[in-house]
């Protein structure tokens, strides 16, 4: 697993090299990198958005790094990398889940006002419809918690390596698993040189383990997480020509 995952790094580094160095000769190439925040959707989830249960937060930091190539004026195509973790209470906030994941996504754009690398003069912002793939990489943990002295319990655990849980559930390496992404943003120029994208995304796991609960039996696919988040994009050729006939 650790070499499968050290292989993922090496395709997307390989993938952002290549494209930052072709950016010295096209047009229409923006990389960026943003935060935002994360909350957990599915099967493991209670009726209220809680900010601060036992001093954690339902809605959790997520840092993305991002790079997007213009086709034309109304598409365009992208791969991300977002490193974040998700929390959710519920059961009266007597059993919890944590997961840390890495997600790289390959994203596709379709600007619903015609403006893909926010260079029309007549608009100087862009609303864009987001679809894509991901490969997950993570780690989980379902936990009963005493309220009263405030103890978490491993109760089930994915890739934590060998640790005691209370129904000796466990599976120690670490998961990864493709997700489908849905979403939607708008991005706003501020200068030749910069823009800023309000980015909103939900990712559909394939794996249920991403909950840490290995005692759910469920065969559906209804574990996932929204990302929303601010980012500040830079075009690596702002006096490049503008974009001309689309190009593949």
């Amino acid at each position: 697993m650790i070499v499968k995952l050290y292989k993922v790094h090496l395709f997307f580094v390989f993938i952002f090299s290549t494209l930052i160095a072709t950016s010295q000769v096209s047009n229409g190439l923006r990389i960026g990198a943003g935060v935002g925040g994360n909350i957990y959707c599915g099967s493991q989830v209670d009726e209220k958005l809680s900010f601060n249960t036992y001093n954690k937060s339902e809605v959790s930091l997520g840092i993305n790094v991002q790079l997007y190539k213009a086709i034309d004026y109304k598409n365009e195509i992208g791969i991300r990398y977002l490193n974040t973790e998700l929390w959710s209470f519920k059961t009266s906030d007597q059993q919890a889940l944590n997961a840390k994941i890495n997600e790289f996504a390959v994203l596709y754009q379709r600007s619903l006002n015609g403006n893909s690398d926010l260079y029309s003069n007549r608009f100087n912002f862009t609303h864009n419809l987001v679809v894509g793939l991901s490969l997950i990489s993570f780690k989980s943990r379902t936990y009963s918690v005493n309220p009263a002295t405030k103890v978490f319990t491993v109760i089930s655990s994915v890739g934590n390596g060998i640790e005691p849980t209370s129904l000796g559930l466990i599976k120690p390496d670490a998961q990864m698993a493709l997700g489908g992404i849905l979403g939607y943003n708008i991005g706003v120029r501020l200068s030749e040189s910069f823009s800023l994208y309000l980015e909103n995304t939900f990712t559909l796991s394939a794996s249920n383990y991403i909950t840490g609960n290995l005692a759910s039996k469920s065969k559906y696919l209804n574990n996932g997480y929204t990302y929303n988040a601010l980012t500040l994009y830079i075009n690596l050729n702002p006096n490049g020509n503008r974009l001309g006939c689309p190009k593949f």
